[in-house]
């Protein structure tokens, strides 16, 4: 399992909300990830905390993969 592209980190609808994708390589397909970074307070101090999941994924051969994305490969 590769990476083959991040977008560009964007802001969230809180203060300490942000997003990206991330295009990963995953053997025969290529799998895109929405990506979730947020900080929380649990009464004594703040920790950040990561949540990823698939959104949208390919054949490596499939033709309604993105060509800047097959391009990558």
């Amino acid at each position: 399992m590769s990476l083959l592209h991040r977008t560009k980190e964007y802001k969230g609808y809180g203060k300490q909300n942000y997003y990206h994708n991330e295009y990963m390589d995953e053997g025969d397909r290529v799998v895109k990830y929405k990506c979730h970074d947020y900080k929380s307070f649990d009464g004594k101090e703040n920790t950040w905390h990561s949540d990823r999941s698939a959104v949208e994924s390919w054949d490596k051969k499939d033709s309604s993969m993105p060509d800047w994305l097959r391009n990558k490969l």
